[in-house]
């Protein structure tokens, strides 16, 4: 059961999420058998060998990674390492993916890669709220996933306006574990999407709190599921800024709607994007000039993917996600 390995690794101490891609890159059919003739095994530290080698200590930690993926199921959340073929292909390009994601509801989601994320402040104006919720209902009407927080403000808008379109999808990404729905308020929320066939999303297992550090965690993954991240409202101080952010370092087209309120807080980040020569939605014709654009970032990532995976194997584990074609 190649999925139990995975698991087995991430309690392994000092290995972490860029040791695991490492090893996957290089050998994506590792298991425990071959672990150890692995070229891998000699590049780790003394301390990862030590436990790697330790056949009884590597036992314990085996039947610790069944009992906590059961304990998740039993809790109808899906437990997916990075060798999975429902690991999203696009995440995997980041620098330290999740090495395990948790998932809940519809699994079909991270198969696709259209996907844009619709982020912003949590104390968003009005307009802001209205206008993250039009961005979200035209880009769902147009076929693609919405990737957005689940946080309050334009996280929640984004959410709303997806759910708004007949079969519109869309998949939050939690900062904390999927049992314990943060911020309560939007509890009610993340039934409404996986009523509606969306997915709830976080690397976070049932049995770890949620702490401050895991918000910015959150955002990498919601720039890594997606194409393209549009920050609909955002001041200078923000945690959308950690967004904006990892959407340049993942090489994601990064997009903003011209703010109509421009002395108010919450777009002053807006209006510095702009200056930088970010590129403006400002009407329907926006959208099919950004189609445009995220076709050309489709084709740009799954070349990055082909010339990044030192091993074919990555690609050939991926058989049916690239056998969708062509995204529109």
């Amino acid at each position: 059961m190649n999925d139990l390995f995975w698991i087995t690794l991430t309690f392994v101490k000092g290995l972490g999420n860029t040791g695991i891609k490492k090893l996957y890159i290089q050998s994506p059919t590792a298991d425990f058998p071959n672990l150890l003739q692995s070229s891998f095994i000699k590049v780790v530290s003394k301390s990862v060998q030590e436990q790697l080698t330790n056949q009884t200590y590597m036992q314990e930690l085996k039947e610790k990674a069944f009992t906590h993926m059961e304990a998740h199921r039993q809790a109808d959340i899906s437990v997916i390492p990075i060798s999975s073929t429902n690991y999203p292909s696009l995440l995997r390009l980041i620098n330290d993916p999740p090495a395990i994601l948790y998932a809940k509801g519809n699994l079909g989601l991270l198969k696709s890669a259209k996907n844009v994320a619709i982020v912003g402040t949590r104390k968003p104006t009005k307009i802001g709220v209205a206008s993250a919720k039009k961005i979200a209902c035209t880009f769902a009407q147009r076929g693609y996933t919405i990737v957005s927080g689940l946080a309050l403000g334009i996280d929640t808008a984004a959410h709303q306006g997806a759910l708004q379109v007949e079969n519109g999808k869309t998949i939050a990404v939690l900062a904390g574990n999927l049992k314990e729905i943060y911020p309560v308020e939007n509890r009610a929320l993340s039934s409404d999407i996986l009523k509606n066939d969306g997915l709830l999303l976080s690397e976070s297992p049932n049995d770890k709190e949620n702490i401050k550090g895991n918000f910015v965690k959150r955002d990498r993954i919601q720039s890594g599921l997606s194409l393209a991240i549009c920050p609909v409202q955002t001041p200078m101080k923000s945690g959308t800024q950690h967004t904006i952010q990892f959407a340049r370092d993942h090489d994601r087209f990064l997009f903003t709607p011209i703010p109509l309120e421009k002395d108010e807080e919450a777009v002053q980040g807006n209006l510095e994007l702009i200056s930088n020569g970010i590129p403006v939605l400002e009407s329907i014709d926006g959208y099919d000039q950004f189609e445009r654009e995220m076709e050309k970032m489709y084709q740009y990532l799954m070349k990055k993917i082909e010339s990044e995976t030192s091993s074919k194997q990555l690609i050939e584990k991926d058989t049916e996600f690239y056998e969708q074609g062509s995204l529109f």
